[in-house]
């Protein structure tokens, strides 16, 4: 291995709180997780530095506010006029924000942990958890929305320049938007037709099937990319390879199954000299804490020990393109 490329492993994660899920759950239903965000990131910059992982932490720009007030000053003009308007929270959720806990909103303080870790980078997940793919909204509402990410960022002194789209909505005519705004990478989907970008609502019960069976088995592929397949005219597009399912009880019998799964894509990535890219959401995990993070240590001890064996590293979204410049632009 020590003349070919080594293996790299990436970890992102949609850094959102309730701005994500507010259109699917309310917080009765939900709202454990999300307060539970607020024990998981120093947990989890703790598990990080303990393995040496370097993480993109793809944050929603609403949550760069420390209140309602401080949000407002970044609040677009241009909205995005969804036809099912619940998709947007600018129909009353932003204004109901002085009434609920301040800890589904504003995480100012929690972006302030990450940025505190310089290993890690702190990447744009819009600013308003912007879905490119419903009806209704445009690419006019989507610029407008990116600039708000990009002007807030700004403002707590972070430069954007790694985009994940929400809910993986990935639009290509949006994608010609993002150079001008310094934004030069993103999080693309996996390659096989079950995992292609689009609305939910679109999916088809056999896509949504295969998917699932995805996590447990290998469905054809181990979802891991080559680093000089990264440039896409102007971008750079490092393709997801797996979401971390978090711990449920009614799966919990094939917990192991999906550990396993995991851990043979990353075999493959080291021994392939391949990127692995691992992602998930913090209120994924922000419930089940022990069990949920077991698992993450268990895959992370994994990593290390793939490591120490064939020299795979741990690298964050712009890490991962850095060096595709320096093998391949220098």
């Amino acid at each position: 291995m020590s003349d070919r490329q080594k293996g790299l492993f990436v970890i992102s994660l949609d850094f959102e709180l309730f701005w994500g899920i507010r259109d699917k759950y309310d917080f009765d239903t939900y709202g454990q997780n999300v307060l539970g965000v607020w024990k998981v990131i120093p947990r989890l910059l703790e598990l990080f530095d303990k393995y040496g992982i370097h993480a993109t932490f793809a944050t929603v720009g609403c949550m760069f506010s420390k209140n309602y007030e401080d949000l407002k000053n970044y609040i677009p003009e241009q909205k995005p006029t969804y036809t099912d308007s619940n998709l947007s929270p600018y129909n009353g959720y932003t204004d109901e924000s002085v009434y609920h806990d301040p800890r589904y909103y504003f995480g100012k303080k929690l972006v302030e942990l990450v940025k505190a870790k310089s290993q890690h980078e702190i990447g744009s997940h819009t600013f308003s958890h912007y879905y490119g793919l419903e009806p209704g909204q445009t690419k006019a509402q989507f610029e407008a929305d990116i600039d708000a990410a990009v002007k807030i960022a700004k403002s707590n002194g972070i430069e954007l320049e790694t985009l994940v789209f929400p809910r993986h909505q990935i639009n290509p005519e949006y994608l010609k938007i993002l150079p001008s705004k310094g934004i030069n990478i993103y999080r693309e989907t996996e390659r096989s037709w079950f995992h292609s970008a689009q609305r939910g609502a679109d999916e088809s019960i056999l896509k949504r099937g295969f998917r699932y069976l995805d996590y447990f088995f290998w469905m054809g592929s181990h979802h891991c990319q080559n680093l000089d397949e990264l440039k896409k005219g102007e971008l750079y597009a490092i393709r997801a390879g797996r979401w971390l399912r978090p711990y449920k009880k009614s799966e919990s019998r094939f917990d192991f199954l999906k550990i396993r799964r995991i851990k043979k894509q990353l075999d493959y990535a080291a021994k392939n000299g391949k990127i692995f890219h691992l992602w998930f959401h913090p209120h994924d995990i922000g419930i089940n804490h022990e069990i949920n993070f077991q698992m993450l240590e268990e895959i992370l001890n994994h990593y290390k020990k793939l490591n120490q064996k064939y020299g795979i590293q741990s690298m964050n979204m712009k890490e991962v393109v850095e060096l595709y410049k320096q093998k391949y632009e220098s």
